[in-house]
């Protein structure tokens, strides 16, 4: 007993000490300085993910109040002349304590609002990978370590082995290996004088890369090799058809192939094929229609329209060549890539090399760990998140912005990196976004929301709102801020609110009550105790 006792004085006498709070003072002071570099360079959600919600920020708030706690209980019992002294390290103490709760039972999130669409739907800034199974008809929801770091996960659900997660993630381009029945992939450089990009593109289905590029004007289509020479046949129709199973191409004109109209001038094609007749409208789809008109994906044939491309610019790549419309000429021309020799094209001086030609191999975006660059309030790198996954002892990545689904003889499984979401007992909607811009350009200088708040246990009837900066909507204890917007198409924008639902706010008031009115007469009982000695 003597031996706690002797240690209690001693470690009562440190916590409460000046050097203590000092030093704990100061430790957080360093803390806070470096919480709003990195929330001014990195953005907001690392800054509370490195700082503000990590342990080592929590363990120096723990024992900030613990030295005031000890601090008040050793200058027990109550003296008049520390009466205010008392009542300000009530006021931190009942602080502390309104922000444990916060804490505990706070939400901070945010509500994306689409024009005359209700929502009810707040996604907190909590992360969430969401497995679910196609043909059991289950999802399983891992909650997501919030961290700022990359950090191994280890978790085995069901076969799927979850081994790293990375909360803030880049990509670079990778190539793995495929079987050529596959598809192919390339990679090309398209360049002008004023301009130049690169060209990934793939057949793959795996593939993160699609078999379309669209570059303003320019479309860029990807095309298997063996069309090659289809694509190039005399064709008075411009109608090309291929065998998906043989990869035997045809055009109209070949088969005899009598190019007919329906009653309201729509051309189509129809011919009989293991005894069934096929019907194609190539103007409007390239698969075979049903008498219904819906599409028939048994048909193993395609329908192509090469009148289609040659009005506006395109460019069909199948390999390692390529074709497109020459307008003066009224005719398809055909190149061939040799190696390092660009291909010039007829729209804007624009030239191609080819780079890359692959049957083996197929491009993917692979993740890996940096840390995000905020400029102007706005993360422009470093905001996908990615978590790393095992299965059949396969590697695979799924990203939040590229759900993942794999498939085997068995099941479908799809993988979505989210946030955590709660549903409000009422509706929003937007009704008006309002934006200004500063003058002569197109940056926003300030926006507005005008929505609509319905609540089912309120018969009222829908309430009116503006929001905008420094208004909030205030309603259920919840406070919405117009935080952002985004664009849906030329002169449509979503609103976003900021979500924050702070049930310590009426204790931490209380805490900031008694700190003023304790500093109030901890300087007067000073002041009184000075005059007496004069």
């Amino acid at each position: 007993m003597n031996f706690i006792k002797k240690h209690y004085k001693k470690f009562e006498k440190t916590v409460s000490s000046l050097k203590f709070a000092v030093v704990i003072i100061a430790l957080l002071a360093i803390a806070s300085v470096y919480g709003t570099f990195a929330e001014s360079y990195h953005g907001t959600e690392y800054a509370s993910r490195v700082v503000y919600k990590s342990w080592w920020f929590m363990a120096i708030q723990f024992f900030m109040f613990l030295s005031i706690l000890v601090s008040t209980i050793v200058r027990l019992p109550p003296k008049k002349r520390l009466y205010g002294f008392y009542t300000i390290h009530a006021g931190l103490i009942i602080i502390f304590i309104g922000s444990v709760f916060t804490y505990v039972n706070g939400v901070d999130g945010s509500i994306e609002l689409l024009p005359n669409k209700p929502t009810n739907k707040i996604r907190l800034n909590e992360d969430v990978l969401k497995i679910q199974f196609e043909k059991q008809k289950k999802t399983l929801t891992y909650n997501l370590p919030h961290t700022g770091s990359e950090t191994k996960l280890g978790s085995d659900y069901l076969g799927i082995k979850l081994k790293r997660y990375l909360p803030f993630s880049k990509t670079k381009l990778s190539w793995e290996k495929s079987n050529p029945e596959d598809g192919s992939s390339g990679k090309y450089l398209l360049y002008n004088e004023n301009f130049a990009e690169d060209l990934i593109l793939s057949l793959n289905p795996v593939s993160d890369y699609k078999s379309l590029e669209k570059l303003g004007l320019l479309n860029v289509h990807y095309m298997p090799e063996h069309l090659y020479d289809c694509f190039l046949k005399d064709s008075k129709s411009g109608y090309l058809f291929w065998n998906l199973k043989d990869n035997s191409c045809f055009s109209a004109e070949e088969r005899n192939l009598k190019v007919q109209m329906t009653d309201n001038q729509t051309k189509f094609i129809q011919f009989k094929e293991d005894g069934r007749t096929l019907r194609f409208f190539p103007d409007f789809s390239p698969i075979a229609l049903k008498d219904d008109l819906t599409k028939d994906d048994t048909v193993p044939y395609r329908a192509f329209s090469r009148s289609l491309f040659k009005n506006k610019p395109h460019l069909f790549i199948f390999g390692d060549r390529l074709t497109f419309y020459r307008k003066g000429l009224s005719k398809w021309s055909g190149r061939a890539f040799k190696e390092d020799k660009a291909i010039s094209l007829p729209w804007m001086n624009f030239k191609i090399i080819k780079e890359k030609y692959t049957q083996n191999e197929y491009p993917i975006q692979t993740p890996y760990y940096t840390k995000p660059t905020q400029i102007n309030n706005e993360l422009i790198d470093g905001n996908v998140r990615a978590i790393e996954l095992e299965f059949n002892g396969e590697s695979f990545w799924v990203r939040s912005d590229a759900p993942l689904s794999i498939t085997n003889t068995k099941e479908t499984i799809n993988f979505v990196i989210t946030k955590k979401a709660i549903n409000l007992p009422y509706e929003i909607t937007l009704k008006n976004f309002v934006m200004k811009t500063d003058p002569g350009t197109t940056k926003a200088a300030s926006y507005e929301s005008f929505v609509s708040l319905l609540d089912g246990r309120n018969t009222n009837g829908a309430s009116k709102h503006h929001v905008y900066m420094n208004n909030p909507l205030k309603y259920d204890d919840f406070t919405f801020y117009q935080s952002s917007y985004f664009e849906i198409d030329k002169d449509s924008y979503g609103s976003v609110f900021s979500v924050n639902l702070d049930p310590g706010r009426p204790i931490k008031y209380f805490g900031c009550i008694l700190l003023i009115f304790g500093s109030i007469w901890h300087y007067l009982i000073r002041r009184k105790k000075k005059k007496a000695l004069t």
